[in-house]
């Protein structure tokens, strides 16, 4: 469904579709639920319909004046009913469905749809049933989700490959289920708040707001924050130079519970990025002063933190490179599917230019320092000598 054609007028300015491709969907979409036993397509009709009624709350919000639509969304959350106990969430089919939470609808901002946010009530399929967990969900209408699933599909690719070689760098890769042309279900990062929302609650930088919240530099709740903070820095860092994703903003930054950074939104990557193509953003991933002070307390790349944050980017990378291959062949699989990451530009041959495939170990562990140094000077406003650092080196 995700696959198939806007039956209304087309956006202007989206790359052709491969419609040989695409006519093909309507008649496999058919044969595959033909193929399914009465007791399956009991089963399907009821999930489909139920989410499928969830996700157009959001066209009813569309004539609503502002203010109304919060009341909106629960006023037609009341009339839907959960037909079973044994529906799941599309973004993580082993969390059933228990109920709604009504008053939990929060209308996202006022694009040309409205995308919404409603949390469920679930438990685990296999877990204690009376263990009544809330997860919340986006629902989208008018906004191609697949290049998301793209990105996030690299950020998992990575992910394994930390895990599998013991690399202690985090990811989160967030389910994102598209459900139709331009529509999808997101799934929330639990236990988050955006930097955005940190904000309105103080005027301090990250720092003061790590002190807020986890006790003095040096406490061991805040050291322990601050490990979170750079374990996750460095998996993002590594991520962002493969992706580049645009469009850095506080709102699509977020931070857990545990002090760890989660980036979200893949709007923008590869070749693309907003107002234009301007290229703005030079840097190749986004470490602003506020993020520098939490990262290297001396301010001078002298500290113990800095040298831990840029050893997990090299070993990060250093993994990376070695699957390079694969992460490569995930992207060019997308490459005729008309997603604007591919509409200019040499997408697949950058991506394949930033794992500097040329280079020996040496060579690419030291082209990520710069990199990171680069980040550095770019977001932040003192400009450090550079030559003298790198001869200093990182053989730690």
């Amino acid at each position: 469904q995700g696959e198939c054609e806007e039956d209304d007028n087309e956006k202007e300015g989206a790359a052709p579709k491969p419609n040989a491709f695409q006519s093909l969907l309507p008649a496999v979409r058919q044969k595959i639920v033909d193929g399914f036993t009465q007791e399956a397509r009991d089963m399907f009709e009821r999930e489909f319909d139920f989410f499928d009624k969830v996700t157009s709350i959001s066209g009813v919000l569309f004539p609503l004046p502002k203010e109304e639509r919060r009341a909106g969304i629960k006023r037609e959350l009341e009339k839907i009913t959960i037909p079973g106990d044994d529906l799941y969430l599309p973004t993580a089919t082993n969390k059933l469905v228990r109920g709604i939470q009504l008053d939990s609808g929060i209308p996202l901002q006022s694009a040309a749809k409205v995308p919404i946010m409603i949390t469920f009530n679930v438990i685990d399929r296999d877990g204690n049933p009376n263990d009544v967990m809330p997860q919340a969900c986006i629902f989208k209408v008018g906004d191609d989700c697949r290049q998301d699933v793209l990105a996030l599909q690299v950020i998992a690719l990575l992910r394994d490959i930390f895990e599998a070689v013991g690399l202690n760098l985090y990811l989160f890769p967030y389910g994102v289920l598209p459900t139709g042309p331009e529509r999808g279900i997101i799934e929330v990062v639990p236990n988050t708040r955006s930097r955005n929302q940190m904000g309105e609650t103080t005027d301090g930088g990250l720092l003061e707001i790590f002190q807020q919240d986890y006790g003095p530099v040096g406490s061991p709740s805040f050291e322990a924050a601050r490990q979170m903070f750079i374990v996750s820095s460095a998996g993002y860092a590594v991520a962002s130079l493969l992706l580049q994703p645009k469009d850095r903003h506080n709102g699509n930054l977020l931070f857990d519970s545990q002090g760890r950074l989660v980036h979200i939104d893949f709007g923008f990557i590869l070749e693309i990025s907003p107002g234009g193509n301007m290229g703005f953003e030079s840097a190749h991933f986004k470490l602003s002063h506020e993020m520098t002070q939490l990262l290297d307390p001396s301010g001078t790349m002298k500290s113990d933190t800095w040298n831990q944050f840029l050893r997990l980017c090299v070993k990060g990378y250093l993994a990376g490179r070695r699957h390079m291959n694969g992460i490569v062949t995930t992207v060019q699989l997308m490459v005729d599917s008309g997603l604007p990451c591919f509409s200019r530009g040499e997408p697949i041959a950058n991506l394949r230019k930033r794992f500097h495939p040329e280079m020996n170990e040496r060579e690419a562990a030291n082209f990520m320092v710069r990199t990171c140094v680069d980040a550095y000077n770019k977001w932040t406003t003192a400009g450090y000598d550079l030559i003298q650092y790198l001869q200093q080196g990182i053989e730690k």
